[in-house]
């Protein structure tokens, strides 16, 4: 991330000269922000173990083992989810953002945080699947162990990302346009 904000602070350098001529609006400010949108998010990998249980109605759940009875099949599924989560740039329109050239700062109202991007490896990996069928069963096929890792998945996203990762990614992406408006010129962020 670190080469990213460098690359930012170079391409600003160049396009808006070290001083803040006069001529930086409004305008200026949003395509900027918009031309680095991509580094406004963190990105997050979950690691979760998937259980399935055939004789559960709820098929995920925790058991214990001396209750198995005949013909039951356990599945356990290891689930990898990768998450872009933060804050899309690209929303920010002029209303977004206000000059105010008597304390030298831009004002920027941030738009929600959100998930940009999500998803999980579509390849099982084999080695990783722990499946048990007791009795005559079959064992479990590759249909069911894609349906354990598709409720693993949306379990996942489930989740509360802003509790998660919300402070951090708001202090990443102000330290972000914080370096950004400085080298236009301007003094200082306020989002509001």
């Amino acid at each position: 991330m670190t080469r990213h904000i460098v690359t930012a602070f170079l391409f600003l350098t160049v396009l808006c000269g070290c001083q803040r001529s006069g001529g930086v609006d409004g305008q200026t400010v949003l395509t900027a922000f918009q031309q680095e949108a991509d580094l406004a998010v963190t990105e997050l990998t979950v690691r979760k173990i998937a259980y399935y249980d055939s004789s559960v109605t709820d098929h995920v759940v925790l058991t214990d083992p001396s209750t198995w009875r005949v013909g039951d099949r356990r599945c356990i599924v290891p689930v990898e989810v990768r998450i872009r989560y933060g804050y899309d740039l690209r929303q920010l329109t002029l209303e977004s953002i206000r000059i105010d050239d008597e304390h030298k700062a831009v004002i920027v109202h941030l738009p929600e945080p959100k998930i940009i991007d999500s998803g999980y490896d579509r390849d099982v990996n084999y080695d990783e699947v722990v499946s048990i069928a007791t009795g005559l069963r079959d064992p479990i096929g590759h249909e069911t162990i894609e349906t354990i890792r598709h409720e693993a998945y949306q379990a996942v996203m489930q989740q509360d990302f802003e509790e998660l990762v919300g402070k951090e990614i708001r202090y990443n992406t102000e330290l972000l346009l914080t370096g950004m408006v400085r080298s236009m010129g301007f003094e200082q962020l306020i989002i509001e």
